[in-house]
């Protein structure tokens, strides 16, 4: 069976418009599969158990030590221009609710890139290293935040830079819904 010529660029642009719309259907599925893994991995962790190695002291930082305050673990990473914007918004949510704990939790990049970060911004943040933590429950990119009670129970998990969203559960977090 031939394909008459005159059809033949309407025959391709359907199939381009086909095999995109796949692909994006696709790439929707699989990063709706990842936070959806995520927050399955996050519910079978004992909260109150997490420890984390920090950047400015040799001693680990239980999560338990923070009981009392509300928690929120921001995973980011230097490279990251969204995780800039996230930690910029969470210090300035920090100066209107100083009862909240962050922990600016590092993924994969350089102690050196890290320590200059932390020098040029006076944010109000426990820097924690965060890539083992994000390896065991697949987070599935930075930024993203685990939002954890006064009581160390989790409250909620975000995926992104949705900063609507994020005010929207640290209000909640904070109002202790």
């Amino acid at each position: 069976m031939r394909l008459d010529p005159k059809y033949f660029n309407l025959f391709i642009g359907i199939c381009a418009l086909l095999t995109l719309i796949v692909i994006i259907y696709g790439t929707i599925n699989y990063s709706q599969k990842q936070v959806r893994e995520f927050r399955e991995n996050i519910a079978e962790v004992q909260i109150d158990t997490l420890s984390f190695e920090q950047y400015e002291l040799t001693d680990k930082l239980l999560l338990t030590e923070l009981e009392g305050n509300p928690v929120v673990i921001q995973f980011w990473s230097t490279w990251s221009g969204k995780s800039m914007e996230v930690n910029r918004f969470l210090n300035e949510y920090h100066k209107e609710n100083p009862d909240l704990t962050i922990l600016a939790a590092v993924v994969r990049d350089d102690d050196g890139l890290v320590m200059d970060y932390v020098e040029e911004h006076s944010y109000p943040f426990r820097y924690v290293r965060g890539t083992p933590l994000f390896q065991k429950l697949l987070i599935p990119g930075v930024p993203s935040q685990i939002l954890i009670d006064r009581n160390t129970n989790l409250h909620s998990t975000l995926v992104g830079d949705d900063l609507v969203a994020l005010k929207e559960e640290l209000d909640r977090l904070m109002r202790n819904d």
